[in-house]
């Protein structure tokens, strides 16, 4: 006589499963509500999968345990969840810093950029949004030092008189093309 093959852990698992799935679910719904009930048999057959080789002969006691166990673990996550939103709903609420003023000036930058010529906002944005410095921008345009440098005055210079002419009420459109196509002369960058 042949001794019967042993179960490979995966064929126990089925087993179980097939075996103890509803008992377990039982089991847990009896404190549970269905959602989590359902949740519990999951992690039970997890722990059982891991511990697949340490499961004593009364397999079914061994299950429920497990069960008990992860139902306590999971009524005392569920209290420690209600006491945090009850801490929550009683607590004084923060001050909000009003970010208007913030909202309006990156509105009027965003505007006044749009309004220079596409290689002076290219400068100004990586001179001020990426924080780079004159050499750093020099290397990013692809030009030397002083070229970089140049760029820089002459978009500042071009975006103080479209703040000057905004601030006097100045008509836009009046002055926008000069300044599109650069009005400055000497080197050109």
């Amino acid at each position: 006589m042949t001794p019967a093959p042993v179960e490979d852990g995966q064929e126990r698992l089925d087993r179980l499963f097939r075996d103890h799935s509803e008992t377990v679910y039982r089991c847990a719904r009896q404190r549970l509500a269905p959602h989590d009930a359902e949740d519990v048999v999951c992690e039970v057959f997890v722990v059982a999968w891991r511990r697949i080789t340490e499961i004593p002969p009364h397999e079914l006691g061994w299950l429920l345990r497990v069960t008990r166990n992860l139902m306590a673990n999971h009524l005392r996550a569920g209290s420690r969840r209600a006491a945090l939103a009850a801490r929550v709903l009683h607590a004084t609420p923060a001050a909000v810093p009003d970010h208007a003023g913030t909202l309006a000036g990156r509105d009027a930058a965003q505007h006044l950029l749009s309004r220079l010529p596409e290689r002076d906002a290219e400068v100004l944005r990586l001179l001020v949004l990426e924080d780079l410095s004159v050499p750093e921008l020099a290397a990013a345009l692809g030009c030397r030092p002083n070229t970089a440098s140049v760029r820089v005055r002459r978009a500042k210079a071009r975006l103080a008189r479209l703040y000057a002419e905004d601030d006097e009420g100045g008509d836009p459109a009046r002055d926008r093309a000069p300044v599109a196509h650069g009005r400055e002369t000497g080197a050109t960058a």
